[in-house]
């Protein structure tokens, strides 16, 4: 174990330089003051698990350091990048038992915004001690490279030339999490840069969905040594002992550097949005994709399921329409205002393939013929769906219960007009839109109603089916916005289900004006 972390590195084979980090913690104690957080002015004093870490990374055998590469991997604000600030300051200052003469490092990340995260922690450091002015910064080549006497530190991003050429005594690759595919040889670059130096490299960041960087750390070769604070997949996210599991230095006293009740608003916040996804990525940090998740996870989509959901006589209905063209389906949500049931229906057009066909096509197998014997999925004439056969079999499911609204985009928008003019439907329509506007407010609302266990259903392989091949990606901002999982994805249904749970949601939330009649 590695300061109460998963430690998952190589026995030590050798004895650390005498109390070199006990040393260092000392200089740094009696050096630097916090730069900010809950310790902000007090002493800077390293915790445990920081310890624990410098003392793997400054270990020595004969011919040079115990491990090439040193991997530090925990949830978000723990300090992170306030440690590796100080122990580059170590490296570069004169005055520090670890200085090295002539230091030159490299900080990395995926992005020139990540990049910076380091180094403004380090020139932070240094103000807490007076000592800014011994900080210089070149600002060309962006994003920059800084000086310390006679030590160089750059800063690099994931576009340039991933540090082929450099000659380095350690190279520090932050949010490694974020790496992606086409980025992959930023590992390899900058180990490669070590070999004149013997020198070290150090990964870092939350797990993310970065290929590269989980295989190092779930299975790292015998010179690289991996301190991992993380919950396991399995874990329960509600469970403060699993935050206090994956958070190091969690507490609300003096000392801490992560609040406790950080984390319960956090968590908070994730159950109201409907998805746990982003918490467990940045705060638990579980080996996921904090980007893109999950519509509803099954979990949750099965505690809906009822044997026999049974409507309420009269009550009003939401239908939410994607409609499809020649390769897609023409899918329809039904949702009962009062009693939350919800039903689904689908349609291809006949004309080209068959069901089957269509299954090997979208890469599901039998599913669209199985939706079919189930009655959940219906077979139209043309090679687009024909809204005349489709409508028919739509409001036989709904039953005797008026339309109170019909949400969909403006895809076909004039065919379903003409649809409903035939068949002399006057259902009010609502035009949605599928990007960061509706679509962030549509998912929410969703997740909002089945977390809540407002929805009951019959189980429904067509809208399994097609909530497994439906992601939801994020934005930067946290707008969320329904996408394929893969090209030939078949999403129809989960878009129909995202636009009628919403619709029902504003129909509960609205405030229906009240009358009062006086009779002289």
């Amino acid at each position: 174990m590695d300061g109460g972390g998963h430690d998952i590195a190589h026995p030590v084979r050798h004895r650390t330089r005498p109390a070199v980090e006990v040393r260092f913690a000392h200089w740094l104690r009696h050096t630097f003051k916090i730069p900010s957080g809950m310790g902000a002015g007090e002493p800077f004093a390293l915790h445990p698990f920081q310890m624990a870490f410098l003392r793997q990374y400054l270990a020595v055998e004969v011919d040079g350091p115990l491990w090439r590469t040193c991997i530090f991997s925990t949830p978000r604000k723990l300090g992170k990048s306030t440690l590796l600030g100080a122990l580059l300051l170590g490296r570069m200052c004169e005055d520090s038992p670890i200085y090295l003469p002539g230091f030159t490092g490299d900080v990395a990340a995926p992005s020139e915004k990540h990049a910076g995260y380091i180094a403004a922690a380090l020139k932070s450091l240094l103000e807490t001690a007076g000592r800014e002015k011994e900080l210089r910064r070149r600002h060309d080549p962006k994003p920059g490279i800084l000086f310390i006497g006679d030590a160089t530190l750059t800063l690099s991003t994931g576009t340039r030339a991933q540090g082929h050429g450099a000659d380095l005594d350690l190279a520090v690759i932050d949010e490694c999490g974020l790496i992606t595919s086409n980025q992959a040889d930023l590992i390899t670059g900058f180990f490669d840069a070590l070999s004149a130096r013997n020198g070290q490299l150090i990964l870092t960041g939350t797990r993310g969905d970065s290929p590269a960087y989980n295989e190092l750390i779930d299975r790292p070769d015998k010179r690289t040594h991996v301190t991992l604070y993380a919950a396991d997949k399995g874990d329960d996210a509600s469970d403060p002992e699993i935050w206090a599991k994956a958070n190091p230095g969690l507490g609300s006293g003096l000392g801490a550097i992560k609040p406790l009740r950080f984390l319960e608003d956090a968590y908070e916040k994730a159950q109201q949005s409907g998805s746990l996804a982003e918490f467990e990525a940045w705060q638990l940090n579980k080996p996921l994709a904090p980007g893109r998740e999950l519509l509803i996870d099954y979990d949750t989509l099965r505690k809906s399921y009822r044997d026999d959901p049974q409507t309420i006589p009269g009550e009003p209905v939401h239908i939410g329409i994607d409609l499809g063209g020649s390769a897609s389906m023409t899918a329809a949500t039904v949702s009962y205002e009062q009693s939350g049931v919800v039903k689904v229906l689908g349609a291809f057009p006949g004309a080209d393939l068959n069901l089957l066909e269509r299954g090997k096509r979208d890469l599901v197998g039998d599913l669209w013929a199985r939706c079919a014997d189930a009655g959940e999925l219906i077979e139209t004439s043309g090679s687009v769906s024909d809204l005349a056969e489709f409508l028919p079999a739509l409001i036989a499911m709904i039953g005797p219960h008026p339309v109170r609204s019909v949400s969909c985009d403006r895809y076909r928008q004039a065919e379903f007009e003409t649809a409903m003019a035939r068949a002399r439907l006057a259902w009010p329509v609502i035009y949605r839109g599928t990007g960061p506007k509706d679509g962030d407010a549509d998912i929410r609302s969703t997740r909002r109603l089945f977390i809540a266990g407002a929805i009951q259903m019959r189980r429904s392989l067509l809208l399994e089916g097609s909530m497994a091949e439906a992601d939801v990606k994020v934005s930067t901002t946290g707008a969320c916005q329904l996408s394929k999982s893969h090209p030939h994805a078949r999403i129809d249904v989960a878009q129909s289900l995202v636009l009628a749970c919403s619709a029902l949601l504003r129909a509960r939330d609205e405030v229906r004006p009240t009358y009062e009649v006086e009779i002289l």
